[in-house]
């Protein structure tokens, strides 16, 4: 207890913590700043026709690929006939440094980056006028921001470390992606994004993201103990000899996220795509 309360919490939230806490220690996405316009550009996304592409940049390590997984699933609950294009960094890159020839070759009307494209005004500016009409870029985001960034008219950004009502900046790309899908689906009067949770956590815990957080903790707690994500399933069976038959924060850094990373960093490229794939599409 003294540890904990060393660290950080207050004794008020100390056997709130201890316990696991419910779903209110989860924060309302309306506290993200500019949630609500990320979701009128959504809406028209999945308006968007088979003539229409959206290519979504994935970022190179777990909290990317989750954050891109849970993207791309929440999207065909709206649209399946869209051209959907995951774009893959060849190397440890960020954002559209090193991915902007291969997202311009998509030919698209949107640009999503999940967990990443706060610091890329000069991509996105040069990027969204290289067609007519100009691209327009959904960022749902978790870094920190340099103090002399730009940000463009053609982008949404919605990012906890840039929302002064958002309390939790360690919230990861994916735990941000997941809250979008979350507004949307009170939008909506749905609750798809509860099938994603286990992907939002397995996002928190691999980048290592603070476990003080009551948000972080709830949505991990709850995540690893409902997961659907077939590839994310199919590794804790193959690793359950391994895992001591426990699905655990520890357990899942240790022994699910290197295997990720492995390939993220050091597979060729028809393995990275093929990794990522298996988040989307592990089940066909």
């Amino acid at each position: 207890n003294e540890l904990l309360m060393e660290r950080g919490l207050s004794p008020e939230e100390l056997q709130y913590f201890l316990d696991v806490p419910d779903d209110s220690a989860l924060q309302t996405p309306l506290d993200l700043d500019y949630i609500e316009q990320a979701g009128a550009m959504f809406e028209k996304m999945t308006a968007a026709t088979n003539q229409d592409t959206i290519a979504v940049v994935v970022d190179s390590d777990v909290d990317g690929f989750t954050s891109a997984a849970i993207l791309i699933q929440y999207f065909r609950k709206w649209n399946t006939v869209v051209n959907i294009v995951p774009i893959l960094h060849k190397g440890k890159g960020h954002g559209l440094s090193d991915t902007y020839e291969d997202v311009i070759n998509t030919h698209p009307s949107y640009v999503v980056l999940p967990d990443a494209g706060s610091n890329d005004f000069e991509y996105i500016e040069k990027m969204a006028q290289e067609f007519e009409p100009p691209i327009h870029f959904l960022i749902l985001d978790h870094h920190i921001v340099e103090p002399d960034t730009h940000f463009s008219d053609y982008a949404v950004i919605v990012n906890n470390q840039l929302s002064s009502n958002y309390k939790n900046k360690d919230l990861c790309g994916a735990g941000v992606t997941w809250q979008f899908c979350r507004y949307y689906d009170s939008l909506k009067g749905t609750s798809y994004a509860d099938e994603y949770i286990d992907l939002a956590a397995l996002g928190i815990v691999s980048d290592m993201m603070s476990m003080l957080s009551l948000e972080n903790r709830y949505i991990v707690h709850t995540g690893l103990r409902n997961i659907q994500n077939y590839f994310f399933k199919a590794l804790c069976e193959k690793q359950a000899f391994s895992m001591g038959g426990k699905v655990t924060p520890i357990t899942v850094a240790i022994y699910i996220t290197p295997l990720i990373n492995a390939m993220i960093r050091a597979g060729s490229m028809e393995e990275k795509e093929r990794c990522f794939i298996a988040f989307i599409d592990g089940h066909q």
